[in-house]
């Protein structure tokens, strides 16, 4: 297993460390289990419905101007 260092505040480390120490781990063992869990999370395969959903927005929409159109069309 490898090691790092990371700079932190002092404020934010006392937190991790209280926080940490109430759910009864520590900040090393946190760190650790999020990292694993972004790994799992962005190299698993989307969702069936997600993809049959890709694609159905035009790419070349501007979302914003939609959307404040469609809430000046509700409030009007």
């Amino acid at each position: 297993m490898s090691s790092i260092t990371i700079p932190i505040p002092d404020d934010d480390l006392k937190f991790l460390e209280a926080w940490t120490r109430e759910q009864g781990t520590t900040v090393e063992e946190f760190f650790t289990r999020e990292a694993s869990n972004l790994r799992k999370h962005l190299q698993a395969p989307l969702h069936p419905a997600v993809l049959r959903a890709t694609g159905i927005i035009r790419s070349d929409i501007d979302a914003r101007k939609e959307y404040l159109e469609y809430l000046e069309r509700k409030h009007a």
